[in-house]
């Protein structure tokens, strides 16, 4: 059995991108992923968090049943749930994006896939946070 596990979501939420509220968030999920052995990326753009997280399906577990009950976070809607192989991003605690840097309301509607096609949405998805993963590490290593 392999116990790396993944998941994608989106959710809604009253928080502005790059708010403190957002630097709390950030830094508390940071905090609880390296804890947890937990890696990912975080797009929040107009209203919406995208979010990839994987590691052990325990604590993937108890981090969506926090994300679940957490006021900050409304209609969440996973995308995708499974196992994989290897990590997507793997250095990781947890990447962070906004509109600033690349929308993903634009990049879907560049990239067009029907969101009733879950599997092929949610890769465009990944596919999107991907790019962001890399155009950020770019930046971070400048």
């Amino acid at each position: 059995m392999n116990d790396l596990s993944f998941l994608l979501y989106r959710s809604e939420t009253e928080m502005r991108p790059n708010s403190e509220a957002a630097g709390e968030l950030l830094d508390s999920a940071r905090r609880v992923n390296a804890e947890q052995a937990l890696s990912g990326f975080l797009h929040h753009e107009d209203g919406f968090f995208f979010q990839w997280l994987e590691g052990p399906a325990a604590a993937l577990d108890m981090v969506a049943g926090r994300m679940e009950r957490d006021p900050r976070h409304h209609s969440l809607t996973y995308l995708w749930r499974g196992t994989q192989n290897d990590r997507q991003f793997g250095d990781w605690r947890m990447g962070y994006s906004t509109a600033a840097g690349s929308s993903i309301l634009k990049w879907l509607a560049e990239h067009p896939v029907a969101q009733r096609e879950r599997r092929a949405y949610a890769a465009s998805v990944l596919a999107f946070l991907q790019e962001r993963n890399v155009a950020t590490e770019d930046q971070e290593a400048r």
